[in-house]
């Protein structure tokens, strides 16, 4: 079958495409056909070898960590060949490929009717929104709630959901046609974080501050995610994507403690590998939500092949929503 290879790390020319051995199944495995995977960041920091301590598979490797697809061999597990699946896999899902081998009690079973470009959009991103939403911040119709990049994946997928929950939606974008095209995807308000954001935000709460914030860049932003956090209110960091940062979150905390506020953390895989439960009752409420056309999910594809072309296009912040490799 044809993948593309990470023989090692580096730049997006590292991704090679070429034939590799099709899975051979362990007991509890069916092979899926592929139809998408999707490109996720993950993928890129894999890439270039700068994942944290202990975190780095072993090379060679095939990206991919999700996706959507067909049951090309169901391995006498109780579900049949021809059925339509999605699932998040672990690192080493191995999704950039023709075919993959997955646990069967780890994929979600699709009607025929879903659309699986569609599908494969859901695993990562609005799980991790709905996850955010729903199990971390537990939030409350009629609040209101700060997006950090909220034309990407996660972002827009946090749009959707918040507003299906009855939350108003404050887009924030580093781009003027990012924070527009947020405003087309359902969010309240939209602003561009320049030296202003914070009054503009402020503002257009009418002073109160908004109730949660759902931060992946994290570094020093949490000194303005304070300022203008209502109290009560919970910022939801789930990602680093400008580093640690300088501050010194405790005693930035006590600066703002009449507000009491919280700080939660969510990383996909702390749930996936500790309460899988959850995870599998979360996608399935997202897909039903899917084919009850109450999502919409944003993406664009690119074919298998050019994946290299794909990570430069996501490193570059000039995809909106997802992008999805297809075999």
């Amino acid at each position: 079958m044809k993948a593309i290879f990470l023989n090692q790390t580096g730049g997006s020319d590292k991704l090679e495409y070429r034939e590799v051995a099709t899975p051979v199944l362990q007991e509890g495995q069916v092979l899926v056909k592929m139809h998408a995977a999707p490109v996720n960041f993950i993928d890129t920091i894999i890439r270039e070898g700068n994942m944290p301590p202990g975190m780095m598979p072993e090379l060679p490797f095939v990206p991919g960590v999700e996706g959507s697809g067909v049951i090309a061999d169901s391995n006498q597990t109780s579900l049949k060949d021809g059925t339509k699946v999605a699932f998040l896999g672990p690192i080493g899902a191995s999704t950039y490929a023709e075919y993959t081998a997955v646990d069967a009690d780890k994929l979600v079973v699709l009607p025929d009717s879903v659309d699986l470009n569609e599908a494969a959009v859901l695993p990562v991103n609005y799980f991790t929104a709905y996850h955010m939403l729903h199990n971390v911040a537990r939030v409350e119709s009629g609040k209101t709630a700060l997006v950090y990049a909220a034309s990407g994946g996660v972002g827009t997928a946090l749009i959707q959901l918040a507003k299906l929950a009855g939350l108003n939606v404050i887009a924030l974008e580093r781009k003027q046609h990012k924070a527009d095209n947020a405003l087309k995807l359902g969010a309240d308000h939209a602003f561009v974080s320049d030296a202003t954001w914070v009054e503009s935000v402020t503002e257009s709460t009418g002073g109160r501050g908004v109730d949660y914030i759902f931060n992946p860049v994290a570094g020093d932003t949490i000194v303005q995610d304070f300022e203008v956090l209502a109290p009560l209110g919970h910022v939801v960091v789930f990602g680093f994507l400008a580093g640690a940062g300088e501050t010194n979150l405790h005693a930035e905390a006590i600066k703002h403690f009449s507000k009491a506020p919280t700080v939660s953390y969510s990383e996909i895989y702390a749930t996936y590998f500790n309460n899988y439960p959850l995870v599998k009752s979360s996608m399935e409420s997202l897909y039903a939500l899917l084919e009850q056309q109450k999502i919409k999910p944003v993406y664009s594809t690119l074919p298998l092949v050019e994946a290299a072309k794909a990570h430069d296009q996501l490193e570059s912040g000039t995809v909106m929503g997802k992008m999805l490799l297809l075999p």
